[in-house]
């Protein structure tokens, strides 16, 4: 595909042609070998790799950012998969060192406060079910069932659309707005969902 092409494609599927979406996301997304490559370099979890993938290609979708063919179009949506590795690795590592601090903190104490710890762990993750079904139920479907899908069945975008019948870039688009939704409602404590 010559370079304004490339440009045309990226600006119609900016735009919300369907079809133009389908072809980008599948030919210099999903099934490039340089962004699966980068991405299985990269990112360890293959859960992770999706996740990344499908973020890197809503934001190039809804950024507007003009491509004017100075480049490859697949140049320019490697450079943006690697922002959206990079944002992803910072996240989690700011999360392991919360983690670090709260692990620090509860085995500090005596060892009768480590066991009630264990307990309190146990009896969160009973709660933790009984939030999150709360939480779905906040969301209107269709987004419902595709975020639960992701979140507590740790399904593949490809996976949920199969079973959805519904095109991946749908299903990323559900999955997108339900954080989005969540995360209004709930402010920056929804980000750890379904991250």
């Amino acid at each position: 595909m010559a370079r304004t092409q490339e440009a045309e494609l990226l600006l119609k599927a900016q735009r919300g042609d369907a079809d133009a979406r389908d072809v980008l996301y599948r030919e210099y997304f999903a099934e490039s070998k340089q962004i699966r490559g980068l991405l299985a370099r990269e990112v360890r979890n293959p859960a992770d790799r999706e996740d990344i993938l499908h973020n890197a290609y809503l934001s190039l979708i809804r950024s507007g950012t003009e491509f004017r063919g100075e480049s490859r179009l697949q140049t320019f949506v490697y450079q943006v998969v690697r922002i959206a590795i990079l944002q992803k690795l910072r996240s989690d590592r700011a999360r392991r060192e919360d983690k670090m601090v709260r692990l620090a903190y509860e085995f500090s104490g005596e060892e009768r406060e480590s066991e009630l710890a264990i307990q309190d762990y146990q009896f969160e993750a009973v709660e933790a079910g009984a939030l999150a079904d709360k939480l779905y139920g906040l969301l209107p479907e269709p987004l419902r069932t595709a975020f639960r899908l992701r979140v507590s069945e740790e399904l593949s975008y490809e996976d949920i659309a199969c079973l959805t019948k519904a095109p991946v870039n749908t299903v990323a688009t559900r999955i997108f707005k339900a954080r989005s939704l969540l995360a209004g409602l709930f402010g920056s404590w929804s980000g750890r969902l379904g991250g």
